[in-house]
């Protein structure tokens, strides 16, 4: 399904994963702080995401959607920094690449969704302090991708079209704008990861190699969170700013 159409946790090596949740994982306020800085806490709009006609208005469907969304992303952007960290701790670099561009694509929707809130009256909690909230199961680096995988197509295919509907009647342009930006993203994450689903299985020692022998470099537009393996030649393709609002998502360090 085309998004088009329906638009007109990081932790060291040394933390230990003996457990299966985010407590066991002993994700700090400090480290999360440290996971979100860049991709959080210094982006700049040049022109908002956020439009509305009467300030009258109470919104409160869209404001009701972003709150969950800002929540889910925050959740998600811990969920893969964590399989970033068990994959690098289970010898898998390059997967723990992948897993950390797509973190590094969710926190920018987190920020988007929390700056639009804000501008709509609400008083947004803090991503630090909902990480000491929010517990989910870290597995093995193929259980994770498996995860991942089941997620991000529910996410496309069925739970963003439910938002965009759920808004529309409101007309918060810049929020309809927002969520559509970041239903794209989660269709390139799912490209990313397309093939992991059959090679979740039996398969898993080849898709190990695959991803060792050959190394992917991924970019992340600070803008909307698209995530590309390559640079596009001028704009993004998802929210049309320039390309200098691409980061290369480094190598992470085993």
């Amino acid at each position: 399904m085309s998004a088009g159409g329906d638009m007109d946790a990081y932790v060291s090596n040394d933390a230990g994963f003996s457990g299966s949740s985010v407590s066991e994982v002993d994700l700090s306020r400090r480290m999360f702080l440290a996971w979100l800085g860049i991709g959080l806490a210094s982006l700049a709009l040049p022109v908002p995401l956020w439009a509305m006609d009467d300030g009258s208005r109470t919104y409160q469907e869209t404001i009701t959607v972003l709150s969950g969304l800002y929540r889910g992303e925050v959740e998600s952007h811990l969920r893969y920094k964590a399989y970033e960290a068990r994959a690098l701790q289970e010898g898998h670099a390059n997967i723990a690449h992948l897993f950390a561009a797509t973190a590094d694509s969710e926190a920018i929707h987190a920020q988007r969704f929390s700056e639009i809130l804000a501008r709509l009256g609400v008083v947004v909690v803090p991503a630090e302090q909902l990480a000491g909230e929010l517990a989910f199961h870290v597995g093995s680096t193929k259980e994770n991708l498996r995860q991942a995988t089941e997620v991000e197509l529910a996410e496309i295919d069925v739970r963003y079209p439910q938002y965009l509907a759920r808004m529309r009647a409101e007309g918060v342009e810049g929020a309809l704008k927002a969520v559509a930006y970041a239903w794209r993203s989660e269709q390139q994450h799912r490209e990313l990861i397309k093939d992991i689903q059959s090679g979740t299985g039996i398969f898993f020692g080849m898709l190990v190699e695959r991803f060792r022998t050959t190394p992917v470099r991924y970019f992340v537009c600070q803008h909307c969170g698209s995530t590309l393996t390559a640079m596009p030649v001028e704009r993004c393709p998802v929210c049309g700013f320039s390309i200098e609002w691409y980061k290369e998502i480094p190598l992470p360090a085993g």
